[in-house]
């Protein structure tokens, strides 16, 4: 039997709400003693909340892991990520689930079931696609001119090729180049030549349209260390599948988050 301190100690969205509730839910019917909580206590081997990046969270994260116990983190998923009903990516202990990707089987059969084909999409002289931090991962990060500063680096670079900014969400940074808020990812991919971001989803968007990609963390980095084939996109997105998950699946999520941590 497991301890689990399920904290809510911010306002939580109506993706993340039912994820929680459903957690707690399941975590109980496993035989273990949860809790939940509105300010984060740090005596349970669980912690388990949702936003990575809230500085509250991020506190109650680092206290937990320096205890030596785990944390399960929760933020909107990388593929069918619509907001209350979609997918809502999991990781363990970091960020992101790169160094876990490892240990998870490439089993197909949960990246079958979203039927998303890979494409061909990447053009070798299309434009450079530079995708946008957002507001509370620059602050989170304390990287406040990450886009200007990688955007000077892409000139030097790519001298004469078209780089197009995409901004993340409602964010507004500007950039002197081409910026692009409203086409949908998906769109923006085809012809490109390159995806460049921090962390973002787009470079899992990336792998499915075939776009090479940079980034500096992340999913995806477990495939950026290696060839970018057909083969190894299709294994990386079955694993990557194996992190996220819906609310109605949250039982299935403890179990293997807990499974995954004893191997």
């Amino acid at each position: 039997m497991a301890s689990v301190e399920i904290l809510r100690a911010h306002r939580l969205s109506l993706s993340a709400e039912p994820m929680l509730k459903a957690l707690a839910s399941a975590a109980r019917a496993a035989g273990d003693q949860v809790k939940e909580t509105g300010r984060f206590e740090g005596r349970s081997d669980w912690l388990v909340l949702f936003g990575v990046g809230a500085a509250v969270n991020d506190r109650a994260r680092r206290w937990q892991l320096a205890r030596g116990k785990r944390v399960l983190l929760w933020d909107l998923g990388y593929v069918d990520r619509n907001k209350g009903v979609g997918h809502l990516r999991m990781s363990i202990d970091t960020d992101h689930p790169q160094v876990w990707l490892e240990k998870t089987e490439g089993l197909p059969d949960r990246w079958a079931q979203l039927d998303v084909p890979l494409r061909e999409d990447a053009d070798p002289a299309g434009p450079v696609l530079l995708i946008g931090l957002g507001r509370k991962s620059r602050a989170y990060m304390r990287l406040p001119h990450w886009e200007r500063d990688m955007l000077a680096r892409l000139e030097k670079r790519f001298v004469g090729r078209q780089i197009i900014f995409r901004p993340k969400g409602k964010d507004i940074t500007q950039l002197p180049c081409l910026t692009d808020r409203e086409t949908p990812i998906e769109q923006l991919l085809r012809g490109a030549s390159l995806v460049v971001c921090r962390h973002s989803n787009a470079a899992v968007d990336a792998a499915i349209g075939g776009v090479p990609f940079e980034a500096q963390d992340g999913a995806a980095m477990w495939l950026q260390h290696r060839e970018f084939t057909p083969a190894n996109r299709l294994e990386f997105l079955q694993r990557l599948a194996w992190w996220q998950w819906r609310a109605t699946e949250a039982a299935e999520a403890w179990t293997f988050a807990k499974l995954i941590t004893n191997t």
